[in-house]
């Protein structure tokens, strides 16, 4: 094995334990804090935030591209990321979860989070061998 699978294997390990414990969902973070001002879930959004903020830049210290060096994406380009995560968004909630969750429920043996992760990786796979190519073609 290698040292990019090994680091990838004990990432993931820490990653769903860390998320096992602290019930991680953003999905749900927003919902609850939406519905009934529940805060708890709404941390973790927070907590990844602020980790995210101070993580990045300092990524572009150690090594590897600056933050900024790709240049800003096209209008297109926002507006079907925009459009893609509001329809992940809108399913997960219907699913009473984030994807996240979902793998970690999956992961506890949630049989309905095994059928959530299954529709979410069929329409990936649709999506990049059918839709994908159709919209590039529309596309200027």
């Amino acid at each position: 094995m290698t040292v990019a699978a090994i680091a990838s294997l004990v990432g993931g390990i820490v990653i769903g334990f860390v998320g096992q414990r602290s019930r991680m969902c953003f999905v749900g973070g927003i919902r609850d804090w939406i519905l009934v001002r529940d805060t708890f879930l709404l941390k973790g959004l927070v907590a990844f935030g602020l980790v995210a903020w101070i993580a990045f830049p300092l990524s572009s210290l150690v090594g590897g591209a600056p933050v900024g060096e790709f240049g800003r994406p096209d209008m297109t380009a926002l507006f079907l990321t925009a459009a893609g995560g509001l329809g992940v968004g809108y399913v997960s909630v219907l699913a009473n979860g984030c994807p996240f969750r979902q793998h970690v429920l999956a992961a506890q043996g949630a049989g309905s989070s095994f059928v959530y992760l299954a529709g979410f990786f069929s329409g990936a796979i649709v999506f990049h061998t059918i839709a994908s190519p159709a919209i590039l073609t529309i596309l200027p």
